[in-house]
């Protein structure tokens, strides 16, 4: 069984599939500032229906974003510390890849810029929203947001490695403030 999160954007997910990348359950929540939280009662909720325990999970998958610069660090971190726990590989795939991985896919920024991947392109940004169809959130209306069930399709082109391998896609530095004084020694 194959552990998958999604928490880039303002839902996570989980999915669990069999080996063959048949899906077994699938879940998701609004994860507004508990992803974390949501994602363990996921994963303990598709444990459950399945009929499995924790350690009968044979790899954990991550959405590696890019999307919220923390909720996408929550569902890499778990996968990442569950596969290292258990001895076992971890696998990722871009926001994008979980929407759409023949299609071309916008999502906004919080910067008021646009993410944008063509398929066969290395994904950029741009302030300008592109023309023609595209699969995307955050425009109203039939968003589509990266959720783990996304792994179902791409699952036999996932790249297994070393869990302290799996890292994040980040399009854009994080935005974080420095301190105004001096803090002491």
């Amino acid at each position: 069984m194959i552990a998958a999160f999604s928490s880039s954007s303002p839902v996570a997910s989980v999915a669990l599939f069999d080996a063959s990348g048949q899906l077994v359950f699938a879940g998701s929540d609004t994860a507004g500032y508990r992803a974390g939280e949501v994602l363990l009662n996921l994963l303990t909720k598709g444990l459950e229906q399945a009929g499995i325990g924790p350690g009968d999970i044979a790899g954990f998958a991550a959405d590696l974003g890019p999307g919220s610069f923390t909720g996408s660090r929550v569902a890499i971190v778990l996968a990442k510390t569950l596969a290292y726990a258990q001895g076992v590989d971890a696998a990722g795939a871009t926001a994008f890849d979980l929407i759409s991985h023949t299609g071309k896919v916008v999502f906004p920024s919080k910067r008021g810029e646009f993410f944008v991947r063509e398929p066969g392109q290395v994904p950029s940004r741009t302030v300008e929203l592109p023309a023609g169809s595209f699969t995307g959130f955050g425009f109203g209306g039939d968003d589509h947001f990266p959720t783990a069930i996304g792994f179902g399709p791409i699952f036999s082109l996932l790249d297994w490695q070393a869990p302290e391998q799996l890292m994040p896609n980040y399009l854009i530095e994080p935005s974080i403030s420095v301190s105004k004084r001096r803090l002491p020694a």
